[in-house]
């Protein structure tokens, strides 16, 4: 796999909604078997931030929120980034004002460009930037 596959848009912040509400916003409408153009398919909101019609889902990580905040260094353990970028995720997630955090998620895709400009917020997180994946 050459380096620009492993390309990896990171997601950092704080969520305290529902269980089922969080993971909704990742839910691909699987009901209208890859029709995308069908009138009835449902974005999901992960895709209508990113300004795509689907994600493959063998490709994002999704991790558990914590129950409570904490520190940068422990959520940034699953962040799916080369071990020598986290310093510099952790200096994009400080300036962006996020010191500590409850959920992380995840995206590998060498293509994925975010359409400008970026939102504030994808389900109560911000998005940090793209890294070398580990």
């Amino acid at each position: 796999m050459s380096s620009e596959n492993k390309n990896v848009h990171v997601w950092v912040g704080s969520n305290f909604s529902q269980e089922d509400e969080y993971m909704s916003y990742f839910e691909i409408d699987h009901s209208t078997e890859g029709d995308f153009d069908d009138p009835n398919y449902k974005l999901c909101g992960f895709c209508r931030d990113l300004g795509i019609v689907w994600y493959d889902e063998d490709f994002i990580g999704i991790i558990p929120r914590c129950e409570h905040e904490v520190s940068l260094d422990e959520i940034l353990t699953e962040a799916a980034v080369d071990e020598d970028e986290l310093p510099l995720v952790k200096v994009s997630c400080e300036a962006l004002g996020i010191k500590k955090a409850n959920a992380i998620f995840w995206y590998q895709d060498a293509d994925l460009v975010l359409e400008q400009p970026i939102k504030d917020s994808y389900n109560g997180l911000k998005y940090i930037g793209v890294f070398q994946g580990d």
